[in-house]
């Protein structure tokens, strides 16, 4: 595919104007290019609005601790009006239905129209559907807030089920193994944990150094591994594996992503339905119009995770901050610094740059990054505090006279 040149910059007078910054969308990449944007101090008369229907933010590498009572909601899910009070940016709670180009006008569903100098679009992905009879009315899903809601409250009915129960994960990506640790974890020795995929090998596209912990960590727990297997069928309390119908008194729903659909003027995309956008994260001939995370494609392979999104939202910030200041931007260069997974309640796996960590040390260094990488300073501290409070009863539990 051949792109034109971007169209040439038009010449804004500062002193007279500003700009107007809409995005869309209010995840990683959207959230975080919003925030970077405080960085800049010749963007403070920019006019800022993120546009997100959700109350709250999800930070979703540290949903599974939830699970296990390790994090509140509260430190993984802080509301956006908390997260903004101290900056800028204007928050409207609304849905977009469409976005025109040409006119540079975005429609919302609730509210008025909105017009911008400057896009970005950050919409992020949904669960990739699947062709199994009965997983959308009898699985669950682990993505949104109401999902881990959910799932939470159907871990703690089964918690004091008088029987022993069986817990069917589908899906041995990162999400698979994560859940699947967890849950073992939180129900302990009264639930058989199965993890089913129809691959022949669990957390594929990681170093291998992961995968062997992940197994370990699989094995310790006694999870069922049952991997080159077919899901035909999933009921409200079985699921038929390669025609074998066996108990799932709880079912999670751990697959794939695609793209949430583009939502307005015709644009370039992939046949995964993502978006042709430059080296600089722009797209096509729309030099005011940038796209970042799950629903962007160039030609350097990026990831689809949080930590790529929050690359590029901080690349984007930076290219706004050029165009205004009438400079010209600069290419986004994702630097993979590693990979982590919680591998079960306190415990998980980290690797970078060839060093593989595992057990309470890795389980440790992961919550410190995370936390490290959560939205505002603010909103880290509170969390790093509790944290500080959880390490320090369980390296010294004994109480004080």
């Amino acid at each position: 595919m051949t792109l034109s040149p971007p169209r040439p910059l038009v010449p804004v007078p500062l002193t007279d104007y500003a700009p107007r910054i809409v995005i869309v969308g209010g995840g990683f990449g959207g959230l975080y290019t919003a925030l970077y944007l405080q960085k800049y101090r010749h963007l403070k008369n920019c006019s800022i609005t993120l546009i997100e229907p959700r109350e709250r933010f999800l930070f979703t590498p540290l949903l599974y601790e939830v699970l296990t009572e390790e994090l509140l909601l509260w430190e993984v899910a802080p509301p956006y009006k908390q997260l903004l009070a101290r900056t800028n940016i204007r928050w409207q709670r609304d849905w977009t239905d469409h976005i025109d180009l040409e006119q540079q006008r975005i429609t919302l569903r609730q509210g008025n129209s909105i017009s911008y100098d400057f896009l970005v679009v950050a919409t992020g992905a949904k669960t990739r559907p699947l062709p199994i009879p009965g997983i959308d009315e009898h699985a669950l899903t682990f993505r949104s807030l109401d999902d881990v809601v959910t799932v939470k409250a159907r871990l703690d009915q089964l918690a004091q089920a008088p029987h022993p129960v069986a817990v069917t994960v589908i899906g041995a990506g990162a999400s698979g193994v994560e859940l699947a640790t967890k849950v073992a974890d939180r129900l302990g020795k009264k639930v058989q944990v199965r993890l089913v995929d129809r691959g022949d090998q669990i957390l594929r596209p990681f170093p291998r150094g992961l995968q062997r912990k992940a197994m370990h960590a699989l094995m310790q727990r006694n999870v069922e591994l049952l991997l080159q297997t077919e899901i035909n069928a999933v009921g409200p309390k079985s699921v038929r594996l390669d025609d074998v119908e066996l108990p799932s008194h709880l079912t999670l729903w751990a697959t794939g992503t695609e793209p949430v659909p583009w939502l307005g003027s015709p644009v370039n995309t992939n046949d995964h339905g993502q978006v042709w956008v430059r080296p600089t994260l722009q797209l096509g001939d729309y030099f005011n119009v940038f796209v970042v995370g799950d629903v962007a494609v160039q030609k350097q392979a990026i990831p689809n995770t949080a930590q790529a999104a929050y690359q590029a939202a901080a690349s984007v910030a930076k290219n706004l901050a050029r165009i205004i200041r009438q400079r010209q931007p600069q290419g986004f260069h994702y630097l993979h610094l590693g990979d982590m997974l919680t591998l079960g309640k306190g415990t998980g796996g980290v690797w970078s740059f060839g060093i593989s960590i595992g057990g309470k040390l890795g389980g440790i260094i992961r919550r410190a990054v995370y936390i490290h990488r959560l939205p505002t300073n603010h909103h880290r501290l509170k969390v790093a505090r509790r944290a500080l409070g959880q390490i320090g009863r369980s390296i010294w539990p004994f109480k004080q006279p």
